[in-house]
């Protein structure tokens, strides 16, 4: 559940972009989608913007897969 609530609230995104009014509060998706211009876009500068902003969910999964296999099977196996 940790991994999931973590998950949902890092990418977050059309939630701040309505009610966050202040540039401090931006989620990083939100912050990712404003980095990106109107007639200007650095696609190398995106593209590594996502990695890092990707790179907390996956640590945390990483850190955390065991746990959060257990818990999707274990409703799934009927003994």
């Amino acid at each position: 559940m940790v991994v999931l609530t973590f998950m949902w609230t890092w990418n977050e995104f059309l939630i701040p972009l309505v009610m966050a009014t202040d540039a401090t509060l931006r989620t990083a998706p939100l912050g990712l989608a404003f980095f990106q211009g109107q007639h200007t876009s650095g696609l190398t500068l995106l593209a590594a913007g996502a990695v890092i902003v990707a790179a907390p969910v996956v640590v945390v999964y990483l850190f955390l897969q065991r746990h959060f296999i257990r818990g999707m099977l274990e409703g799934a196996v009927r003994e």
